[in-house]
């Protein structure tokens, strides 16, 4: 399939990211910040619900960067098989650079030293 058919297609094309996206553990939020989108343009793309053919053009190609997939790696994607164990999803929101502020690491201090009483009581 063509790049240039899939605006035709974006119901299927919406189905197959929602699967790419929860098979390899994003989260919405960590999978736009990523991929250089919004969250909302991100939920009309994942809803089939965008009607302008050169912003899907332009947030699809920066999806299909984002997960080395091509349209037709795209359009045969088959979601993994549901597991019965328990998934766990990353987040990736925070700066690589990011330094907790001296407050911030002082009630992070605290809420642990909360939670270890907490333990040796209950």
């Amino acid at each position: 399939m063509k790049f240039d058919e899939l605006f035709e297609q974006r119901s299927l094309v919406a189905s197959k990211l929602k699967a790419c996206i929860r098979d390899m553990g994003y989260t919405k939020v960590s999978f736009a910040s990523k991929a250089g989108i919004s969250r909302p343009t991100l939920d009309k793309l994942l809803n089939g619900n965008i009607d302008n053919k050169s912003s899907f053009d332009r947030h699809l190609q920066k999806i299909l960067k984002l997960l080395n997939m091509t349209v037709d790696d795209l359009i045969l994607y088959h979601s993994a098989p549901t597991k019965t164990a328990t998934a766990t999803v990353f987040s990736q929101n925070a700066p690589m650079d990011h330094e907790m502020s001296d407050t911030a690491k002082k009630q992070y201090n605290l809420l642990l030293d909360v939670i270890d009483l907490c333990a040796i009581y209950y």
